[in-house]
Order: structure tokens, then C-alpha cells, then sequence
């Protein structure tokens, strides 16, 4: 099928050259013939095997075995058409015999020096033991990676009367057939091949074949041995890296291994025949260069039209015709220390692919065909995988993650910085701040800004200049608290000055925004002027509370009119406004992460514990002013009894104007709407102030005005009921409403509620609680009138909390 259009590295034939002129020891897959003790097998159930196995005794093994299924996808099947033979799992079959290691570690070392593996590292773990009958075979099919470290498959056939049976192993344009066929008591055939390989067991002609299965594995927790001696070839492949770089053609050079690799079995301990002599060349040509090397997986996902072979757009076997989309990534990194880097899927670029046409012959790992939809007609995507080594020079490692996101970039840098940056600090400011220059300001760019990482490593390094950059060519528009912590960390880094401009142009840019999270920075910065005992800080620290005091009264008068406005046009939107799915503002973009809401009662704590030892008293008066005349906007049922809790520890504070100024506040409003308990409604009357005057709402509005009527039908078409349904909920009536499917048009049933008397019960005990809390935190030492009204206030309090008391 092949992968058309793809732009490989023209320019690096010599590299190209050199690298396929790698060629270790070893095959695709090996076998033969030995005359050696066999090994002991015991079968639960079945007891010793005699060799040859006589026929009764395959016949008693057959007994104790179940059918063996093969793997489709994510499913394991059982269908003889594609697999017709008997297993016994190896934890039912022991391997034991004086002789018999020995004669495992001859057939292991011919099996390594015929897939040019390392025998020191190789082994083999029992899997099955398989039988087949005659007619038994085995449809072409690759083995999966059962355990860490499979690298390929080892069959013994055990002897046994019988002909047939033949493995046949593909890879490739390869193919190798294996007479398994063994009859003399002492022989052993076998056949060993990687895991990545086609193959098929052929039918058995006569008799059994019996076979023991083992999954090879390389031990990758011992040293790794060296390749053949391929150091004629470092040099002059470091030669062509050190002119790739100086030419600036492309940034990294991606070469497609021989063998394919999953995901999770890719690494350089398990690098098969070829690709491990690749890699070595390649890794010591990379130290040579200061140039990086990773493994990874070309993922590449085409879009396009199909075309059918037949006509006929149900074809399974459907083919790509027109491709009107592609991508190509590397993800699932590798290094070469083992390790799993967090690089994010860095994108291919073009000119950077080698060997040349190694995607010709490619055909897809995954294939889906979607149907045709309305106008448009069926669409083929087509994934395809292939493992590779990835070479690029150190010094644009900061460029090329960045690809991927800059959130992965930042935490590249931060893991750089734990092997490499107290070794080179000067080098690694410079990545710093190359990050800094890459980092995406523009208004668009929606994925994770991992901020607050960034500020924590440049405060971490030292590098005052690019976290000014920072500062101000990200965090101002940017900012949204999440980098809090971190900020406090760069203005120690860069002085009381340089803290104080920014947080002039911080306030006046998000304050407004977000002032919670504005507060909260503040508090990181009071507590570093207390740390440092330095007055320097202190003129910071007072004209920021001062702006944010300021700020805050006019944010709380801009929020309250925009409400307002907002409010005053809310049933005036169209039906498919209400129709839309609704947002929750308060929710990070991935739906998980809480934000801190716009003001909360700690932000209002916070900011005036703050003024408080800065002489703002003025300041402090307005803001609170300010947060009295507009209820909607800073709660005082809820929001400002909870911060008085906290001021009123401060005892100078409580002591305050402005703290007895919230005070008032917060229990005349809770005294004006829970001075006593709720009456329960004695009738069905309902307040239903309407702002639509069309016949459906003036019948909705007749219905809520009527004491004696819980129930209304309203049997108009379906534009009407959505227009009533809308006005229910929009309006906060408490009205159930269904909508009854009979007759025509459909019935609208209406039903009236208590659900708000309910509400008002609940808002009555919290209300009652809250004004109980009051009580402990009265202010301390107001004089002249403002002492009798507080202690009205009190009084007032006292009888509303033991009116709602369990004797109420």
C-alpha cells in the first residue's frame, strides 16, 4: 500500500549510506536440528512424557488441555478456521532433568548467535505446551509481547510420531521455512524468530506434533554488551551531523528502524539484529557531536477519501484514494539511559526522515471507514507505527520539545535542571531563556501554560532578566493565580523595584479580573517583607494594597452594573441562547480544576487584615463602602460573616471603623431577612413579575396570581411550551413542568411547588447560625452613636438566634 508524499532527508544520502551500511550477525529468525538430553516433563494430570510421546499418552494429554485461541485486536477468539490445536498452560508443566540446563544453554547460544542477540543477557521463559493433531495448523499471524523484555519466540518440537507441521517465518520481502518434524528419542527441533516476524504454522499431515513454547527475553538490568565493532563508521557518521548542524537544514534526523516495536517494548536494551548496531554507531557518533539521541514511535494518521476497489462503499478492503489530511508525530520516547522522557508528541517536519522510501511498502496498523453523513460521503483515516531512532543537536533541544507544547518543554527544562544545571548554570539560563522567547502569548493558544513551572526554574537559576521578559511579556495578560507561589519566589529574585513596577501594571490589568487571586499574591508578598525585615519592601507592598483597596471599589461598582445590565436583558435572548450547553466560568478549561472564584471571603479577609498595619484606614472605608452599597457583588449572608471571623483576630483590627462598618453591614442584612422564622404559604399564590406580555405568559402569569390553582394545562405547539419552559426556569418560578404526548398539539403540565419555601427554610437556618457567629465576633471599642448601634444590633441578634434555637 505504501505512504505517498512524504518528504525524506534528500540532502543526507552519505549519512544514509553510512548507516545502511550497518550489518550485524544474525537473522530474522534461526532454527535447526540437535541431539541432546532432553529435558524431564512432568504434566499435572498427565505425569511423565515418554519419548517419542506414544499416542496413548498424547491422547491423555489432550484430555488435560483446552482449545488454544489467538489474539484479534483487543479480543482473544477460539475458532478453529484460524487456529486448530490444544494447549497446557506452563504453570502445569515442570521442565527439570540433571542435563537439561545445559542442553537449554546450547540451544539458547545458537539461538543468540542466530538472531545476533547477546547470549549473556538472553532467556527463555516457558509459555505453553501446544498440541496438535492431525489437520492441526496455525493461520499467519505475529506474536504479541506476553512479559517486559519479549523480544522473540522459541518453539521446541518434542519428538513425536507425525510429518507436517512445518513453522514458516516472514519478514519482510524473507521468507524461512522449519521442518519441525523430530522422531528419535533424543531429538529436538526448534525454530526461534522475533517477535515482530509473520509467521504460520502449515497443516499436520500425519500423527501429533507436540511443542514446548518459550517467550525469549532480554535481560535489560545487566550491562549492556557492545555491537560489533562498528568505530570505522563513528567517525564519518559524526561528520555528517557536525555538517548537518552547520548547514541548518534539518533540525533533527529521524531514522525508521528495521525491525517494529510497540510502544511500551520499544528501548535500547531491547533493540533488535540490526537497529542495535544502528543505535551504537549512531549514539557514540551523537556523544562525538554534543547531539542528543532518543528512541521513539512515528506515529503518522492519513485522512482522505477511499477508494473502493468494487464500487461498493461497504468494502472491507477499501484503499486510500485522495489524502486531504495527514500528521506526523514521534511520541512513547526512549532514552538511551533507560528512562522514559516526557516529550510529548514532537512533530515531523519535513526533510528529516531517512532511509529514503522506507514507507513505500507501509501498510496501516489501524484502518477505520466512517459512513457517509448527510452531504458529505465516507472518510478512511488510516494510523500507521513505526519505530525510530532520533538524533538532534543539544543546543536546539529547547526548540524541538517545544514542538510538542510548551508544557512539555517546561518540564524538560525542569528534569535538565536536576542532571545538568548546577553543573553549567550559564548554559542553562541560556535554554531558560530561549524558553522564554518560544513561550506562545497569543491570544489562542489554548493548551496547559505550565507558568508557574517556568517561573519556579528561573527563580531556581537565577536568571533575573529572562523572568522580567517573563513578567512582562506573558504573566501580565496571562496571569489567573495559578502562579502565585512562584511569582513570590522571582520578586525576591528581582528586588523590591523591579516587584513594585510590575505589580502597578499587574493590578490594573487583573485586578479587575480576578481580584481574589490578586489578594492572595499580595499576602505572599507581605509575608516575604516580614521574612526579609527589609523597609525596602515595605513601599511595595503599601502602594500595592493601596491600588488593590482602590481597585477593588471599582471593580466591585463596574461587576455590580454589569450584572445588572446583564440582568435587565436576560429574557430578552433568543430560545437557542438558552438551548446552548451552559459553562461553568469557575472551571479550568479541562473541566477538572476548581478556579478560585472572582472574590471569596478570604480574599476580603486577607485584604483588609493587610491595610490594616499600613495606615490605609481611608482606603479601607471605601472599599468597604463600597462592598455595602452592592449586596449581589460581596454577599454579606454568607461571604462577609466568614471574613469577619477571621479579622475579628486581629485585635486591632476589630477595634476598627471599618471592621464595625462590615459589621453593620452583615447583621442588618440577616436581621432584615431572617429576624424570624418563615411563614408557611397558606395558599398556591405565587409573585410572578413577567417581563413578556404575550398571551402564553399572561395565562402563566393568571395561574401563578391564583391561590386556589396548583395545576395548568397549556396545549399550544412546541415553540410555545419551549418559550414557557424557558420563562419557568429563566424566572426561578417554583413550577414542575412535563410535557404530556397525547393528542395534538402536546400539553404543557404545569405544577406549582413549595420548593421555594423549602429553600427559604434551609436559608433561615444558615442564616440564624451565621448571625450566631456575629454574636462572637462583635466589634471591640466603638464609641459615641456607632456603640449604640452596634449594641441595637447585638440585642437584635440575640433574640433572632434564640427565636431559631431548637426552643423555636
Amino acid at each position: 500500500m505504501g505512504i505517498e508524499g512524504i518528504k525524506y532527508g534528500a540532502g543526507h544520502s552519505r549519512l544514509e549510506e553510512l548507516l545502511g551500511s550497518v550489518d550485524r550477525p544474525g537473522s530474522y529468525c534461526t532454527g535447526g536440528r540437535l541431539y541432546v538430553p532432553l529435558p524431564r516433563v512432568h504434566v499435572k494430570g498427565v505425569g511423565d512424557l515418554s519419548f517419542p510421546v506414544p499416542p496413548g499418552q498424547i491422547a491423555t494429554l489432550l484430555d488435560a488441555a483446552e482449545r488454544a485461541p489467538y489474539g484479534k485486536g483487543t479480543r482473544t477468539l477460539v475458532d478453529a478456521s484460524v487456529r486448530d490445536c490444544w494447549q497446557i498452560d506452563s504453570r502445569k508443566v515442570r521442565l527439570a532433568g540433571k542435563a537439561w540446563p545445559d542442553s537449554l544453554a546450547k540451544i539458547l547460544s545458537l539461538v543468540a548467535e542466530g538472531l545476533g542477540l547477546p547470549v549473556e543477557r538472553l532467556g527463555a521463559e516457558p509459555y505453553k505446551l501446544l498440541v496438535y493433531r492431525r489437520g492441526g495448523f496455525f493461520a499467519e499471524h505475529r506474536d504479541t509481547e506476553k512479559i517486559p523484555g519479549m523480544v522473540g519466540t522459541l518453539s521446541l518440537s518434542l519428538p513425536a510420531a507425525g510429518s507436517g507441521g512445518e513453522i514458516v517465518v516472514r519478514h519482510r520481502e524473507r521468507e524461512t521455512v522449519f521442518d519441525t518434524a523430530a522422531s528419535e528419542p533424543s531429538e529436538l527441533s526448534y525454530a526461534a524468530f522475533y517477535a515482530d516476524c509473520l509467521h504460520e504454522v502449515r497443516p499436520v499431515t500425519a500423527g501429533h506434533r507436540v511443542s514446548l513454547v518459550f517467550s525469549l527475553v532480554l535481560d535489560s538490568a545487566r550491562h549492556q554488551p557492545g555491537a560489533p565493532d562498528y568505530s570505522d563508521l563513528t567517525a564519518p557518521v559524526a561528520r555528517c551531523l557536525a555538517e548537518c548542524r552547520e548547514a541548518g537544514e534539518a533540525a533533527k534526523i529521524v531514522w525508521l528502524l528495521d525491525h517494529e516495536y510497540s510502544e511500551e517494548g520499544l528501548s535500547f536494551q531491547t533493540l533488535k539484529n540490526t537497529d542495535a548496531a544502528v543505535a551504537k554507531v549512531l549514539g557514540e557518533a551523537a556523544d562525538g557531536t554534543d547531539c542528543e539521541l532518543h528512541a521513539a514511535v512515528l506515529k503518522i494518521e492519513e485522512y482522505g477519501v477511499p477508494d473502493f476497489e468494487w464500487g461498493w462503499d461497504d468494502d472491507p478492503d477499501a484503499v486510500m484514494g485522495e489524502v486531504f489530511d495527514r500528521r506526523l508525530v514521534l511520541d512513547a520516547w526512549a532514552g538511551r539511559d533507560g528512562g522514559r522522557p516526557s516529550l510529548g508528541e514532537i512533530p515531523l517536519d519535513d526533510g528529516e526522515l531517512l532511509p529514503f522510501g522506507a514507507l513505500d511498502d507501509a501498510e496501516p496498523d489501524e484502518c477505520r471507514l466512517e459512513d457517509s453523513t448527510g452531504n458529505e460521503g465516507p472518510t478512511l483515516e488510516h494510523v500507521y507505527r513505526r519505530a525510530a531512532l532520533v538524533v538532534w543537536p543539544r543546543e536546539s533541544a529547547v526548540e524541538i520539545v517545544a514542538g510538542a507544547g510548551i508544557e512539555h518543554a517546561v518540564a524538560w527544562a525542569a528534569a535538565r535542571q536536576a542532571s545538568h544545571g548546577a553543573a553549567d548554570p550559564d548554559s542553562y539560563r541560556g535554554i531558560l531563556a530561549r524558553l522564554v522567547h518560544l513561550w506562545p502569548a497569543e491570544e489562542e493558544y489554548r493548551r496547559n501554560q505550565d507558568r508557574g513551572g517556568l517561573l519556579h526554574l528561573l527563580a531556581a537559576a537565577d536568571a533575573a532578566d529572562p523572568a522580567l521578559k517573563f513578567l512582562r511579556r506573558v504573566v501580565l495578560a496571562k496571569y489567573d493565580g495559578s502562579e502565585n507561589e512562584a511569582l513570590a519566589e522571582v520578586m525576591w529574585l528581582i528586588g523590591a523595584d523591579e516587584t513594585s513596577a510590575f505589580l502597578v501594571d499587574l493590578l490594573e490589568e487583573q485586578l479587575p479580573k480576578r481580584p481574589a487571586c490578586v489578594v492572595e499574591l499580595l499576602v505572599l508578598l507581605g509575608e516575604l517583607a516580614d521574612a526579609t525585615e527589609d523597609v525596602a519592601w515595605r513601599e511595595p507592598l503599601r502602594a500595592s494594597v493601596r491600588a488593590a483597596l482602590t481597585g477593588l471599589e471599582a471593580a466591585v461598582v463596574s461587576r455590580a452594573k454589569a450584572r445588572a445590565e446583564r440582568d435587565s436583558r436576560r429574557f430578552e435572548l433568543p430560545d437557542a441562547y438558552w438551548a446552548r450547553p451552559r459553562a461553568r466560568s469557575w472551571l479550568e478549561d479541562d473541566g477538572q480544576k476548581p478556579r478560585r472564584p472572582w472574590i471569596d471571603d478570604e480574599a476580603v479577609r486577607d485584604l483588609f487584615l493587610l491595610a490594616r498595619p499600613l495606615d490605609l484606614a481611608e482606603e479601607a472605608a471605601a472599599a468597604a463602602r463600597a462592598i455595602g452599597e452592592y449586596p449581589r457583588i460581596v454577599t454579606p449572608g454568607r461571604m462577609l460573616p466568614a471574613a469577619l471571623e477571621g479579622m475579628h483576630e486581629d485585635e486591632d483590627l476589630a477595634r476598627s471603623p471599618v471592621y464595625s462598618m462590615l459589621w453593620r453591614q452583615t447583621a442588618d442584612f440577616l436581621l432584615a431577612r431572617s429576624s424570624g422564622v418563615p411563614s408557611e404559604p397558606e395558599d398556591w399564590t405565587m409573585t410572578a413579575d413577567l417581563s413578556c406580555n404575550c398571551e402564553d405568559c399572561a395565562a402563566l402569569r393568571a395561574f401563578c396570581g391564583d391561590p386556589g390553582k396548583q395545576v395548568e394545562r397549556f396545549s399550544v405547539r412546541k415553540d410555545r411550551r419551549k418559550h414557557l419552559h424557558r420563562t419557568i426556569d429563566g424566572y426561578g418560578l417554583d413550577i414542575d413542568h412535563v410535557t404530556e404526548r397525547r393528542g395534538s398539539p402536546y400539553t404543557l403540565v404545569c405544577t406549582k411547588n413549595r420548593d421555594g419555601y423549602r429553600r427559604r427554610l434551609r436559608e433561615y437556618a444558615e442564616d440564624v447560625q451565621w448571625m450566631d457567629a456575629l454574636l462572637e465576633c462583635t466589634p471591640g471599642g466603638p464609641a459615641g452613636a456607632k456603640l449604640n448601634e452596634i449594641e441595637s444590633a447585638v440585642e437584635r441578634l440575640g433574640r433572632a438566634v434564640a427565636a431559631g434555637g431548637p426552643a423555636g
